[in-house]
């Protein structure tokens, strides 16, 4: 009997616009689709991907608890995948939803891990919320040979320096609570003048604004902020 086959699906930053070609083509074959969901939240991978679903696709789903409850997620992400399981091994082939990209800061990879030396797995790109919201502020994210860091900003504070200062472009992702860490590593690295926070990358019309004018509250889990290092100083000209 023929197993069936884990994909993970990249379905982009939360605008249905941004699906891929190949992301709809799947989406509307699909028998069975699995995604994450934060309790009492509707997950956005399942949201961007609703319009291309069939009716009677089948949907599996890990509710996650709020909170730093390592051992509840641990179970959920557990279930999750038994339930994969249970559908490949009856020959259906499980498109898992993934924000953004599937291998980036995503559970797919966690499936990939558990499920991958058993069924086959495959990825398809999707586009990143930092590439949206670069796009969004025309902000180039690497020019030539300058080196770009992709950070959590979850990062120890020293950690967190130590790779700004060592590379020219930045983009912080999962902002969340931590607006005002961020905002002292880039101090600190010589990268603050400039960047700029996009609250969100889903919706067209997304705009930027300057991380100097936002103050140290939270913001949307989903906000990137985009930095640059300040160019030298040199001795002034007379």
């Amino acid at each position: 009997m023929r197993r069936g086959k884990l994909i993970g699906l990249g379905v982009g930053p939360g605008d249905p616009e941004l699906l891929t070609v190949r992301a709809v083509r799947l989406l509307e074959a699909a028998q069975v689709v699995a995604f994450v969901a934060a309790a009492g939240r509707a997950s956005r991978a399942r949201e961007t991907a609703g319009a291309h679903l069939r009716p009677g696709t089948r949907e599996l789903v890990a509710v996650l608890p709020i909170g730093a409850d390592s051992a509840a997620t641990s179970r959920a992400y557990g279930q999750l995948a038994t339930g994969i399981v249970g559908e490949l091994g009856q020959g259906h082939d499980v498109v898992f939803l993934c924000e953004g990209d599937p291998l980036l800061h995503g559970a797919f990879a966690h499936l990939v891990e558990r499920l991958g030396t058993r069924f086959e797995c495959t990825a398809v790109p999707g586009i990143t919320g930092f590439a949206a919201a670069a796009a969004a502020t025309l902000w180039p994210l690497a020019l030539r040979e300058q080196a770009l860091a992709i950070l959590p900003a979850s990062l120890p504070p020293r950690r967190l320096e130590a790779i700004l200062k060592d590379v020219d472009r930045a983009v912080l992702v999962r902002i969340g609570r931590n607006l005002g860490k961020v905002r002292q590593a880039l101090l600190a690295s010589r990268m603050a003048r400039g960047a700029v926070l996009v609250d969100g990358t889903g919706a067209s019309g997304t705009r930027g604004r300057p991380l100097e004018e936002a103050g140290d509250g939270p913001v949307p889990a989903t906000a990137v902020v985009l930095a640059a290092r300040e160019p030298p100083s040199g001795p002034e000209r007379g």
